[in-house]
């Protein structure tokens, strides 16, 4: 009876623990949320520039809310700067001379009356000296039109300083121009397949679309038509049409909302990183959609959803992470291109999507926002993207792992603490980023978010366990490995932005009745995808040993054995929900003996004497980094620089660097 009553008592307990950890974390408030984007937003960005009338835009709905607001006061002031020039407006369209779409919709809505001159004037001159494409399109002064440029950047630049100021100046032929730039935007740039958009036409050579489905370029298209969709006349005859477009607009972008409530860089690719500022600028059409019933009130759960997955990436301070760097049709406009273009702190496009997407659920009468996780976990400034570096690190608590990375790829040992459950082998980070991921992803995992999730940077999903992972090592004799437990003690030599070197002692162990001590160190520069190991084994005798050098397989494919080049290699599927990674040993070829297998490590045998050092270089390339996405990436990796001669000489010239 006593332990039915302590077993009773444990699961109370316990039903206690999983409850409370369970519990929501306490909402935000929305307008705090705005006004503290806003204000760093102010702070940061130069308001003459583009992405600076986007926050001015944002700034003027969220002034217009409520109408004793002194933020009212403030908006009209900073307009009132760009008319006197003590703020510069510049760029590719003549409204950002007068701040913008906020500068019209104030004009429009009667609260500034000092615009009127200004905007009437902008308005008059984007009709009648904006350079256009062969459609009519307004683009940009610095386009080709021998190849026909446009883009959908464009309707935001374009569609709500049109609408609004024809609607003040009662000038129907504005009001046509707003609407015929955004619905032929869509017309061209529309993907039949996904039903989202592409970003731009004419950049790739005359005619040619670009094959993203890009975040914030989807991001600008809906603020084109979330504007028309709020604030064309119902008795507008393209009023029916620009419905019909919003509504399958939107349902193809509900399709591409992730589980978190916000969209990735690339919208059709899960793998790519979760971006702000297009999926703040999704929310707020999708938020003027549910205004205006025009999609099922089912979807303001997703809106909701959306809001609260937000805070993840603001910090306290109001700066924004995750927004894409500037981006207009990269490279070959290909899904790989816009997937590789980084996102930083704080960039200027960051702000005014943030504040437009919490000024719609104020409209909406949302006042506060549930976070999905603990605001500003993703919001730290040393998380952006910066110059890529080598990089080491021992995990000071719980495992006491050792991690290492370069460009290209991370890997890790485990620590003393945790070797009753794992062993000695190495395990791969693969990344698909090149600056470094290693802090974040523990400090991602100490707040209880995990970092085996793909989640645009790569993932922890190799799982090494007590195998050899790539190039983890064991004493080979009688037919078999005797591996070391984890290392003992480590040593960090050098942490520099251009290499890392650290050290590795095992405490010694039985191998078959010898008794074995070994030391390893390890250098690793960028720009390539292997490390050096220096090692050295000590015995209790004279004899050369032999020495396994194994990868792990999943049993998808066997090695790649080549015993005069000294090279052995992997490419398989380690988990089912990720790109094939490849795995490569690369020794001395005069030192490699053969070749063994046991369980799931396939071996390759190095003759080594005891107390002498002895090198070969380790390497592990993943089809999720767009170094290696493309077919026969990893063949021209090993091609190129799985030989030992070469991977000699590179270190050898690294080595030789002051």
């Amino acid at each position: 009876m006593k332990a039915l009553k302590f077993l009773l008592w444990v699961a109370i307990l316990v039903g206690a623990l999983l409850t409370r950890a369970a519990e929501p974390l306490p909402p935000v408030a929305t307008r705090e949320l705005a006004e503290r984007v806003l204000a760093k937003g102010l702070a940061e960005i130069d308001l003459g520039l583009y992405p600076g009338t986007l926050l001015m835009q944002a700034m003027s709905e969220l002034a217009l809310i409520e109408p004793a607001s002194p933020l009212r006061g403030r908006t009209v002031e900073l307009f009132n700067k760009f008319l006197a020039k003590e703020i510069k407006g510049r760029g590719s369209f003549i409204s950002y001379e007068v701040g913008g779409s906020g500068a019209a919709l104030l004009r429009w809505q009667g609260v500034a009356p000092e615009l009127e001159r200004a905007v009437a004037d902008a308005a008059m001159r984007m009709m009648e000296k904006q350079k256009r494409s062969s459609e009519g399109l307004l683009v940009p002064p610095w386009t080709i039109a021998e190849k026909d440029q446009v883009f959908i950047d464009v309707a935001f630049a374009v569609t709500p300083f049109m609408l609004y100021a024809g609607l003040a100046e009662k000038n129907d032929r504005y009001v046509d121009l707003a609407v015929f730039e955004t619905l032929e935007l869509f017309r061209i740039l529309r993907d039949g397949r996904s039903g989202l958009l592409h970003q731009g036409r004419g950049f790739q050579g005359l005619g040619v679309v670009s094959e993203d489905n890009w975040s914030r370029g989807n991001g600008w298209g809906a603020v084109g038509l979330a504007t028309l969709v709020r604030d064309l006349p119902a008795t507008h005859p393209k009023r029916n049409d620009v419905e019909a477009v919003a509504k399958e607009f939107f349902a193809a972008v509900l399709r591409h909302q992730n589980k978190a409530g916000l969209w990735h860089q690339e919208m059709t690719d899960p793998t790519s990183y979760t971006e702000t500022s297009g999926s703040g600028l999704l929310l707020y059409g999708l938020g003027v959609m549910l205004e205006h019933g025009l999609i099922d009130r089912k979807h303001e759960a997703d809106f909701i959803r959306g809001l609260g997955a937000l805070p993840a990436y603001i910090a306290e301070d109001g700066s924004v992470n995750h927004a894409c760097i500037g981006c207009l049709c990269p490279g070959q406009g290909s899904k790989a291109d816009y997937k590789g273009r980084v996102w930083a702190h704080n960039d200027p496009h960051a702000f005014g999507p943030v504040v437009l997407a919490y000024v719609q659920a104020l409209k909406l009468g949302i006042r506060s926002v549930t976070p999905g996780v603990k605001p500003g976990v993703f919001a730290a400034a040393e998380d952006s993207p910066g110059k890529p570096r080598t990089y080491v690190l021992r995990n000071p608590e719980g495992a006491q792992n050792i991690n290492w990375e370069n460009d290209r790829i991370a890997f890790r040992v485990y620590g003393p603490t945790v070797r009753h459950r794992v062993g000695s082998g190495i395990d791969i980070w693969p990344k698909s980023v090149d600056y470094p991921v290693i802090d974040k992803w523990y400090r991602l995992g100490a707040a209880g978010f995990e970092y085996h999730i793909e989640r645009g940077e790569g993932a922890d999903f190799y799982h090494v366990g007590r195998e050899r992972g790539c190039g983890g090592s064991a004493i080979w004799r009688d037919g078999r490995p005797f591996p070391s437990e984890t290392y003992g003690t480590y040593r960090i030599v050098a942490n520099a932005p251009d290499h890392v070197e650290f050290t590795l002692e095992f405490e010694p162990w039985d191998a078959a009745g010898l008794r074995i001590a070994e030391t390893k160190t390890i250098r690793m520069v960028p720009g390539t995808n292997f490390f050096r190991v220096t090692h050295m084994v000590n015995t209790t005798g004279t004899e050369s040993v032999m020495v396994g050098l194994g990868l792990t397989t999943f049993g998808e494919a066997g090695p790649r054995q080549d015993k005069g080049r000294g090279a052995m290699s992997l490419w398989e599927k380690s988990d089912p929900a990720h790109p094939a990674l490849g795995t490569v040993i690369v020794a001395d070829p005069n030192q490699v003996s053969g070749f063994g297998s046991a369980g799931k490590d396939r071996y390759m045998l190095l003759t080594v004497k005891p107390g002498e050092p002895f090198t070969y270089y380790l390497g592990a390339a993943w089809a999720g980094n767009h170094h290696f996405g493309a077919p026969g990436s990893w063949d021209a990796l090993l091609r190129q620089e799985a030989d030992w001669t070469k991977l000699n000489s590179l270190y050898a010239r690294e080595l030789a660097k002051p």
